[in-house]
């Protein structure tokens, strides 16, 4: 990259001046983009005459700016001057002094020059000139903008953009008469958290169906051909962790590992900055996951082969299977017509006369730009081929009687090829893929690996791209078949399947969310920098988020664990105004609140295993010693797993006692008719507790406990605040004097 040099305006009044000097230091000075090329429809362009800027990201994404009027995705009409050079400008300027991986920040530039090219139009001038800006240009902008159809969010982008170019001619002092103009389209507003009917659409559609989900996991296990194999795998990665589909292409062939603890988790790159994350895989699709990971390196050993023999051997081609050269071929010397044509991957097919039929009709421009270079002509076909066709000796003939015409075409060698290899296939960042090796990713592929009319090209390697990805999970592209309509799978309603690479994301943490999981931990799992994104994927209807769904511990019922489905069946008929009962709460492995087991007291119930313990520890701390079974403060729920088991153990254990405190005490044996006093009294509340349990006219849920009056308070009677109390208090220091007078 140039170094970077920043333009100060000289001249406070000379305007036009600022800016021819302007215009001449981003052309002379800056070199960003110039040893770029494109080839337009008049040629090959290169530098600042380029009519597109092109630059790969640290993604290996592909972004370009266009300074024409686009009239489709391959056409366009060219800016016209002085326009033109004012916006590459600014975009070599800007791009060199702080370099994006974007091309929002220069979105504006095509809005500006309509309305100028408009302006020039009703003062009959030819040219579109920046200088020619004024607030009546940018009034029409504005209305422009407004008018158009574009999204809320598009046209925030487009007025930020706006609002920075102006904010420059200003600083610059290119024109000093501009009015101060800002912003005036508002963020779009949130649907997640607005209320009306398009808004939870919106939100809602984000979010496929589980029926739709199950529907891609059935297109896994049905697949058959690579290609249905190689997308259905990467539906599944998507679908057991919630991540985006541009983090696939870090997947590597060390990122499935298994844990101390024989746990499986994966690594992932988040895109969005955050640091690497190891995301735990389910336990129920830990097989799945295993198996898809097998298909992806599998399908990928061929092109991350390619990317490894190109980088250890930086001057050879790869010689494959198609080749027919013989042994010890030498790389520079030129290949025939079918050498060529195997090495490239093109088919060669024989014509209904015996000829060969002449792949030359391809338009691939950089094939008719090698070939043309190699004869020394500006265009081969025009100037050699002329109609005719190319026979297997690199002979000319004529098309109908293949008559030698005496002219050959000289072909490419390997070493030709190997160039043409690393233009088309080596990044920026070769042979780095972010922080690992290109031959390390398990979603690379040779190019026309998937195609149905192409064959692949062996010396090839490509990164999973989002429009094949698309266009295999249902595109609205025309002429695309999905992985879904050849295996003829449907939607619910008997129409096309047809998904985003992103809705398994919204699914998974709108699973997520109605588990009852933190949000911090939603963030972790998805790779989220910021916590507050978390609200963009909650795709729960307005009934689900009114259920109380906190999750806090196992969800268990009985033996094994509770899915998610049974949970929310459970919760269905509850919200928060009308909170579900205890024995409900407990169930799904929820806090149980003070107020359903009926303590008229704010706070949450500590389960002791028998029941839960209800005690206020502002008044006093435990006085049972957590004795919890005889207490007045400890609740038990009829219905609730064990606990009757657990009192009848217990009711035989203080049988046993009393019967041996009785016996001491038939013996004389000190102290132990107290024991006999103690273990009875013990005894009668378990009974009680157990009557209470099995009464049948009780029902499942039922809050039982051990009436005041057959536990007196310690605290109370210290304190003499009196009790109506069946039982007497006794006075233990004269019973034990009594019992010394005896």
């Amino acid at each position: 990259m140039a170094d970077v040099l920043v333009f100060t305006p000289k001249h406070e009044l000379d305007c036009q001046k600022n800016y021819a000097d302007f215009i001449a230091f981003a052309k002379n000075e800056l070199t960003l983009f110039a040893d770029h090329e494109f080839e337009s429809s008049d040629g090959i362009q290169r530098g600042w005459n380029c009519d597109k800027w092109s630059w790969v990201t640290s993604k290996e994404q592909k972004l370009t700016i266009v300074f024409g009027n686009s009239i489709n995705s391959s056409e366009y009409i060219p800016f016209k001057q002085p326009f033109a050079d004012f916006a590459k400008a600014y975009v070599r300027y800007e791009q060199s002094l702080n370099h994006k991986d974007s091309t929002k920040w220069a979105l504006s530039l095509i809005w500006i020059y309509k309305a100028l090219e408009e302006n020039a139009t009703l003062n009959d001038r030819s040219d579109v000139d920046i200088m020619h800006l004024n607030n009546t240009v940018i009034n029409r902008v504005e209305e422009q903008i407004k008018s158009s159809e574009l999204s809320a969010a598009s046209k925030l982008a487009i007025g930020l953009s706006l609002e920075k170019v102006l904010k420059f001619i200003k600083n610059k002092r290119f024109k000093l008469d501009l009015q101060e103009w800002s912003n005036p389209f508002p963020r779009p507003s949130d649907p997640t958290i607005k209320l009306d009917k398009d808004s939870r659409k919106q939100v809602e559609d984000k979010c496929p169906s589980d029926y739709q989900m199950l529907q891609v996991a059935d297109t896994f296990h049905q697949a058959k051909t690579p290609r249905q194999q190689y997308f259905s795998s990467l539906c599944v990665m998507l679908m057991c962790q919630p991540s985006r589909s541009i983090e696939l292409n870090g997947l590597t062939v060390n990122s499935l590992q298994k844990s101390d603890k024989g746990r499986w988790y994966l690594m992932w790159h988040p895109a969005k900055g955050g640091d690497p994350v190891r995301k735990w895989i389910p336990k129920l699709m830990e097989d799945v996951v295993q198996q898809a990971f097998k298909r992806l390196v599998d399908i990928s050993a061929p092109a991350r082969a390619a990317a490894k023999f190109a980088h250890e051997n930086p001057d050879l081609f790869m010689l494959h299977e198609q080749c027919i050269t013989p042994a010890n071929f030498p790389q520079d010397q030129m290949l025939t017509y079918n050498q060529f044509a195997k090495a490239m991957g093109f088919k060669v097919v024989v014509n209904s006369n015996g000829s060969q039929a002449s792949w030359a009709s391809a338009d691939t421009k950089w094939l008719h730009k090698l070939i043309s270079k190699l004869n020394c002509v500006s265009d081969w076909k025009k100037d050699l081929l002329k109609g005719r066709v190319v026979s297997q000796d690199n002979e000319i003939l004529t098309r109908i009687a293949l008559k030698s015409t005496g002219i050959s075409i000289k072909f490419p060698s390997y070493r030709d090829l190997r160039t043409v290899v690393d233009q088309k296939y080596k990044t920026t960042h070769f042979p780095n893929y972010g922080q690992t090796k290109v031959w390390d990713c398990i979603t690379l592929v040779r190019e026309n690996e998937f195609h149905s009319e192409f064959t692949v090209k062996p010396f090839s390697w490509l990164m999973v791209r989002q429009t094949p990805l698309s266009d295999a999970l249902g595109s609205a592209r025309d002429g695309t078949v999905s992985i879904f309509d050849e295996l003829s799978i449907t939607d619910e309603d008997g129409s096309p399947l047809r998904i985003t690479s992103h809705q398994p994301r919204h699914w998974l943490n709108t699973k997520l969310k109605l588990a009852g999981e933190e949000d911090w931990l939603i963030a972790k799992w998805s790779g989220r920098a910021d916590i507050e994104q978390n609200k963009a994927y909650d795709g729960r209807t307005e009934t689900q988020k009114l259920r109380l769904t906190k999750r806090i511990g196992q969800v268990t019922k009985g033996e094994g664990v509770m899915t998610v489905a049974k949970t929310n069946q459970l919760l269905e008929p509850y919200t928060s105004d009308a909170p579900p009962p205890a024995i409900v709460l407990h169930d799904l492995g929820l806090p149980v609140s003070l107020k359903s087991l009926g303590v008229d007291r704010t706070g949450v119930a500590q389960f002791t295993g028998l029941g839960f313990c209800v005690h206020n520890y502002a008044d006093s701390p435990c006085v049972k010693n957590g004795d919890c079974a005889v207490c007045s403060d400890h609740v038990c729920m009829k219905g609730l797993p064990h606990t009757l088991d657990e009192l009848k153990r217990l009711e035989k254990l203080y049988e046993e006692q009393l019967a041996d405190a009785k016996l001491k005490t038939e013996k004389q044996v000190f102290g132990a008719d107290r024991w006999v006093t103690a273990s009875g009294f013990r005894l009668s509340k378990i009974r009680t507790i157990i009557t209470m349990m099995e009464d049948p006219a009780s029902q499942d849920g039922t809050p039982i406990r051990i009436p005041h009056e057959l536990d007196p308070s310690p605290v109370k009677r210290s304190l003499n605040i009196d009790e109506q109390s069946v039982i007497p208090i006794w006075d233990l220091t004269a019973l034990a004097l009594s019992d010394l007078e005896e």
